[in-house]
């Protein structure tokens, strides 16, 4: 689950609510400011009426979906790409590309994108054609992903200017009821209810649509990053590059901790290997002594 989301909801939340009720006025004067449902209904029912108008239904029907993604907590580790494709690469280059149909398959990392690619490999294609292919199959995901964060981006938009009408028509009906006798009292009552549209209408945009559509564009920024990797990393298996050639290739799409990381791990990897061929050469040595 991605509680950094939840968190800086609540977060947001609080802290405005916090800044309201420390305005000085008594609890129920805040609340009864600062809850009205006429206000509510034109803002969020408007900007909800706009947006089902302005977007397919697809998108509408999506947003469950899109929900569930932003909740999900996925962390991509570029480093297990990378290893990977490493190992494809060294059986390719012992056995050959048709090799890899089985062996994608069988592999840790069940990723359909990179078997997928693979597959292109596999079938013999011109190397020309399997990069053209698989920009085409990565520009069709862009696509069906922006749904995601268009829906969100709409609707964020027009939360401000329906809050912008609802203030207009609470100054219209202000003026329309303001008298001579008590003028200055429900002058100063009128705008504060025609400025909760408004109100309402900015924490709609910057405090919930805003950070959902940013949050959808980050993750795809981060499966793109990976779908980048996984073309360039096939293409240089298809070509019969060198695999540790193709693992510094690939590495420039992570930082130099995340390398350092690696190599060590790999080296204690090594040792902890050594180390036991070493006992086991000692427990031979004894046995042929006794």
């Amino acid at each position: 689950m991605n509680i950094s989301f939840l968190v800086g909801l609540l977060a947001g939340i609080g802290l405005v609510a916090y800044g309201i009720l420390q305005s000085g006025s008594s609890t129920s004067q805040v609340v009864a400011s600062f809850i009205n449902f006429p206000s509510m209904s034109i803002t969020f029912g408007g900007a909800i009426a706009a947006t089902v108008m302005s977007v397919p239904i697809k998108y509408i029907k999506d947003v469950p979906k899109n929900f569930k993604v932003l909740m999900k907590r996925e962390k991509i580790d570029l480093g297990v790409y990378i290893d990977t494709i490493e190992e494809l690469a060294k059986e390719a280059r012992l056995k050959g590309l048709l090799v890899l149909e089985e062996k994608v398959t069988n592999i840790e990392l069940q990723d359909e994108f990179l078997k997928y690619c693979v597959m292109l490999i596999v079938d013999a294609i011109e190397p020309t054609k399997v990069r053209s292919q698989i920009e085409n199959e990565i520009d069709c995901i862009e696509a069906r992903h922006s749904s995601a964060w268009k829906f969100f981006d709409t609707l964020g938009s027009f939360g401000p200017s329906f809050g912008m009408i609802g203030t207009l028509i609470g100054l219209i009906n202000m003026l329309a009821n303001m008298n001579v006798t008590n003028g200055a009292s429900s002058l100063g009552q009128g705008m504060s209810v025609a400025l909760v549209t408004t109100f309402y209408g900015s924490m709609l945009a910057n405090l919930i649509c805003a950070p959902i559509s940013n949050r959808l564009k980050a993750k795809h920024d981060e499966e793109m990053i990976v779908k980048e990797m996984i073309m360039e990393g096939v293409l240089s298996i298809q070509s019969g590059e060198n695999p540790k050639y193709i693992r510094e290739k690939l590495n420039s799409y992570i930082t130099y901790e995340e390398r350092g990381s690696k190599d060590n791990s790999d080296e204690e990897g090594k040792g902890n290997k050594k180390d036991k061929g070493k006992k086991r050469g000692k427990g031979r040595k004894k046995e042929a002594n006794a």
